[in-house]
Parts: C-alpha cells; sequence; structure tokens
C-alpha cells in the first residue's frame, strides 16, 4: 500500500488489451496511485444520444473505473487515437494533475505542484518511426523536476542485440 509521502506508479504497454486494464484497475486499487499506460485500448464502447442530430453518436474510448480519473489527450479524428494514457487514483485528487504541457499522442507530461514547487511526471511510447523520441529531442530540452518517466520505447539496443539497427543518433551537440 502507498503512503501519503511517495508516490506508487505502474507503468505498462497493454497492447490495447481492455481485459488486462479492467482487471488491474480493480485488483490494484489499493497498491497503485497512478498507472501509466503505452497502447491503450481506444475503441467503440457504445451509443449515446446527440447533442447535435438525431441519430446517436458513437462513444469511443478507454476503461472507465470509479475509483480513478483518466488523464490523456482527447485526439483531433480517428486517425489520431492517444498511445500513452494515465489513470490517478482518485486519492491523488487534491494533486491538481494538468497534462497540458506537452501536446503529442505518444508523450504524456503531467504536471503537479507540491510545496511550492512544479513535478513533472512523464509517459512515453514511442512508435517505429521513434517520433516521440525524436520530438523530445527537438522540443523539450530541459524539464526541471521530472520525478519519473514510464515508457516503451521500442529501441533496440546494441548492447544487448548486436543486430539492431543504428536508426537514431541521440548524441546532441552540446
Amino acid at each position: 500500500m502507498c503512503s501519503t509521502t511517495k508516490l506508487c506508479i505502474y507503468s505498462q504497454n497493454v497492447r490495447k488489451n481492455y481485459v488486462l486494464v479492467d482487471t488491474f484497475l480493480e485488483s490494484q486499487k489499493d497498491h497503485y496511485d497512478i498507472f501509466f499506460v503505452q497502447k491503450p485500448p481506444w475503441n467503440f464502447i457504445c451509443y449515446a444520444p446527440s447533442t447535435v442530430s438525431l441519430e446517436e453518436d458513437k462513444v469511443v474510448g478507454a476503461s472507465i473505473h470509479p475509483d480513478w480519473t483518466q488523464v490523456v489527450r482527447v485526439p483531433r479524428d480517428s486517425e489520431d487515437v492517444p498511445r500513452v494514457m494515465a489513470f490517478i487514483h482518485s486519492r491523488l485528487s487534491r494533486l491538481s494533475l494538468r497534462r497540458d504541457v506537452v501536446d503529442h499522442r505518444d508523450i504524456l507530461l503531467l504536471s503537479f505542484f507540491n510545496r511550492g514547487e512544479c513535478h513533472f511526471l512523464m509517459n512515453v511510447y514511442s512508435d517505429d518511426h521513434h517520433s516521440a523520441v525524436k520530438f523530445m529531442l527537438d522540443q523539450i530540452i530541459d524539464i526541471p523536476n521530472l520525478l519519473y518517466m514510464g515508457e516503451d520505447f521500442n529501441i533496440r539496443d546494441a548492447e544487448w542485440d548486436p543486430a539492431a539497427p543504428c536508426i537514431l543518433q541521440l548524441a546532441r551537440p552540446w
């Protein structure tokens, strides 16, 4: 069980599996404060009455649980589904977590204030084009008070896989 002096965070690529997410949210609600998800399930859930037409609207999204709040970037269209999200346990509602620092479907940067300082938690998924890593190299130079980064970078390393191609040059000139 988490205490009031630390955050308990779990991070996993769930490969769009609703059952895995639902099971985690219920079974681990007393053990974790934040569940960072890469490749969340994002599918049709049901139809709901429309506010603009006589036809019903499709409701699309991820799992919902009464003890957890979803934090996710809203997709602009059906091709722009998020590949990272977080579930924040309701016991953290006093932290006023915000996600509007970075607007990227593969990067979720949460900010919160504690004792007068802004702190950050990050969740990253990098696709086969490494778009999140490239975005971070190009856009995010320094994140002070980054307390945690959960990730699925999908980058093979020659250290453990000699056949790994050199896709990215991660060194910066400074």
